[in-house]
C-alpha cells in the first residue's frame, strides 16, 4: 500500500468539520443516485476505513497526491517535450538519408541570414512543413475522437488516475508513476501501456513491444486501435494494467472528449501546429 501522506499538522477540528460537509454531500448525491456512492469517490482510493474522520483525511490526501503529481508532471512533461524533439529530428535525418531530396533548412542555411535565408540554391524550391501537435491531430480526426472518448473515459475510471496533454501526446498517471500514454500515428490512436510486453507473448492480445524505444520506456507496451476488437482488448488491458497497480474501479462521470473540427490556420494561430521550411530537390520533367 502507498504510505499515507502526513497529516498530522491538522487538527481534529478542521477534520470534523471537513468529514460533516463531505458526509453531508456524499448524502446528497447517493439519494440523486439512488444508491450508496460510498467507495465510489474519487479520494476513496486514500481512504483508512479505521480511522477517525476517514472521508476527510482520504480527500486531503488526494488534494497532497495531486499536487505532487503536478511536480512529476512538470518534470516529466519536460523530458517528454525533450525526447520528442529528438525523436523529430530522427526522423527527418531518415527521410533525408532515405529520399535524399529533402534538406531541413536550418540545416543548409544555418550560417546564413537575411534575403539569403529565403533563397533557395539551384536545383531546390522551398517547401512547407508542419509539425502538429497531439491535440491538433485530435481536432482534425473525427474518427479517432470515438476511440480517445471511450479509452480515456475507462482509465479516468479507476482511483488515482489523472491526466494531462502535452505537445506530442496524453500522459496518464497514479501514484506518482506513469501507467499509460496516448499518441496519435498517422490516423490511428496508438495506446502505450506500463505492462511488460513479455508477459502478454502467448496471449490473444494484439500489441507491440516497444521497450527498445527510448521515448517509451516506462510505458512498453502498444495498442494501436483499429477496430472494435482492438478497442476492447485495449480496456481489457488498462483493467489488467490497474489491477497490477492497485488501482481500484470506482467510475467517472461520462465524458465527451470529441472537439469541433479546426483548420490548419486556426490552428497555427493557436500554435497548436508548428509550419517549417524544407528544401526540396526539383524533379526532372
Amino acid at each position: 500500500m502507498e504510505r499515507q501522506k502526513d497529516l498530522s499538522a491538522i487538527s481534529d477540528t478542521e477534520f470534523a468539520s471537513l468529514q460533516e460537509k463531505i458526509d453531508i454531500e456524499k448524502w446528497l448525491a447517493s439519494e440523486k443516485a439512488g444508491r450508496d456512492l460510498c467507495g465510489s469517490m474519487t479520494w476513496c482510493v486514500h481512504c483508512v476505513k479505521t480511522e477517525t474522520y476517514p472521508c476527510a483525511k482520504a480527500q486531503l490526501r488526494e488534494k497532497m497526491a495531486e499536487a505532487l503529481n503536478e511536480i512529476c508532471y512538470d518534470l516529466s512533461d519536460q523530458e517528454e517535450e525533450k525526447q520528442a524533439q529528438e525523436s523529430e529530428k530522427e526522423t527527418e535525418e531518415v527521410i533525408r538519408e532515405d529520399v535524399a531530396e529533402e534538406v531541413a533548412l536550418s540545416d543548409i542555411t544555418s550560417e546564413t541570414s537575411g534575403e539569403e535565408k529565403s533563397a533557395a540554391p539551384e536545383g531546390y524550391e522551398l517547401v512547407t512543413r508542419y509539425r502538429r501537435s497531439f491535440r491538433s491531430r485530435l481536432i482534425q480526426e473525427a474518427p479517432i475522437q470515438d476511440a480517445y472518448t471511450e479509452v480515456k473515459n475507462a482509465l479516468l475510471g479507476y482511483g488515482g488516475v489523472k491526466s494531462r496533454m502535452c505537445r506530442s501526446g496524453e500522459n496518464f498517471r497514479a501514484n506518482g508513476e506513469k501507467i499509460a500514454k496516448f499518441v496519435i500515428t498517422g490516423k490511428k490512436l496508438s495506446v502505450f501501456l506500463a505492462l511488460d510486453p513479455k508477459e502478454f507473448e502467448n496471449s490473444n492480445y494484439r500489441f507491440e513491444d516497444v521497450s527498445d524505444k527510448k521515448s517509451h520506456r516506462e510505458t512498453p507496451l502498444r495498442v494501436k486501435i483499429t477496430s472494435r476488437r482492438s478497442l476492447k482488448q485495449a480496456k481489457e488491458l488498462l483493467g489488467i494494467l490497474a489491477e497490477k497497480n492497485g488501482l481500484p474501479e470506482v467510475g467517472c462521470i461520462y465524458t465527451d472528449f470529441h472537439f469541433p473540427y479546426k483548420s490548419d490556420d486556426v490552428l497555427i494561430r493557436a500554435g497548436l501546429i508548428k509550419p517549417y521550411l524544407s528544401l526540396v530537390r526539383k524533379k526532372n520533367n
